[in-house]
């Protein structure tokens, strides 16, 4: 899928924040479901590691503990939420 018609897949469900360079996210029912771009941060590259994690759920980076799950397509982890 595409990072134009993701954004526009997740923005049915919530509003979506950019909050890095090829990094989306929006909050759905206290979820925060997520994806990179897959390469150069480009409207027409495709996207990849969707995640849908709790918003109590951190990231622990010493561990190599990363909170939620990874879904194959955006559509699973919307769904998740």
């Amino acid at each position: 899928m595409q990072i134009q018609n993701a954004i526009k897949r997740l923005s049915k469900h919530g509003k979506v924040i950019q909050d890095r360079p090829g990094s989306y996210y929006a909050i759905i029912n206290g979820c925060e479901v997520s994806f990179l771009a897959n390469g150069e941060d480009r409207p027409d590259n495709s996207i990849c590691c969707e995640r849908c994690r709790r918003l109590d759920d951190e990231d622990d980076i010493q561990s190599d503990y990363w909170g939620g799950s990874f879904y194959d397509n955006l559509t699973q982890a919307i769904r998740a939420a």
